[in-house]
C-alpha cells in the first residue's frame, strides 16, 4: 500500500536531495505505517518524483518561472483503519523530511494523505482485505475482524 509521491519543480533541487529524499522518506514511511513490525518492511513502499516544469507550477497564482516559490507538495496513500495519531506523525514527518532533504522552510510544503478501503487496493492482484488481514484486523484492536482475519 505505502504509495508516496513527491510533486517537485523540475531543476529546483539537486538530484543528491532528491536522492536522500526518497530514501530518507521510504525509509520513515515504512517505519511509520508498521510500528509493529520489525524490520519495517521497505520492500512494500513505493517512492516518486514528478517533476513538473517551473512554467507550469504556480505558487500563489505565480508561475515559478515568473519568480513564484518552488513549494514542494506530496501526496501518500494508507489504507483506512489507521489511529489518527499515527496518520498525523506520518505527514509531520513527511513535512519534516521534504524540507530536511530539500534544504527548505517546512512551511513551503503541503501534503496530502489519501485514505483507501482495503478491498480497493490490490496487492499482487488480491485485494488488500484478503492479502493483509491479519495486519488490518490487528490494528482495529482484539475481538475485531475475528471473521476477515482467517
Amino acid at each position: 500500500m505505502p504509495i508516496l509521491q513527491f510533486h517537485l519543480v523540475a531543476s529546483a533541487y539537486p538530484q543528491a536531495a532528491m536522492a536522500r529524499l526518497l530514501e530518507e522518506a521510504s525509509l520513515f514511511y515504512a517505519a511509520a505505517l508498521y510500528p509493529e513490525l520489525s524490520p519495517p518492511p521497505v520492500g512494500r513502499v513505493r517512492t516518486f518524483v514528478n517533476d513538473i516544469a517551473p512554467d507550469l507550477w504556480a505558487t500563489g497564482g505565480v508561475p515559478v518561472s515568473r519568480g513564484g516559490a518552488a513549494a514542494p507538495y506530496f501526496t501518500c496513500l494508507s489504507l483506512k483503519g489507521r489511529p489518527p495519531d499515527q496518520l498525523q506523525r506520518l505527514l509531520a514527518g513527511l513535512t519534516e523530511i521534504t524540507a530536511h532533504a530539500l534544504g527548505i522552510d517546512a512551511a513551503l510544503v503541503r501534503g496530502q494523505l489519501i485514505e483507501i478501503e482495503p478491498a480497493h487496493w490490490c496487492i499482487g492482484g488480491t485485494p488488500a482485505s484478503q492479502a493483509r488481514a491479519g495486519e488490518i484486523s490487528a490494528r482495529a484492536g482484539p475481538g475485531a475482524g475475528q471473521a476477515t482475519a482467517r
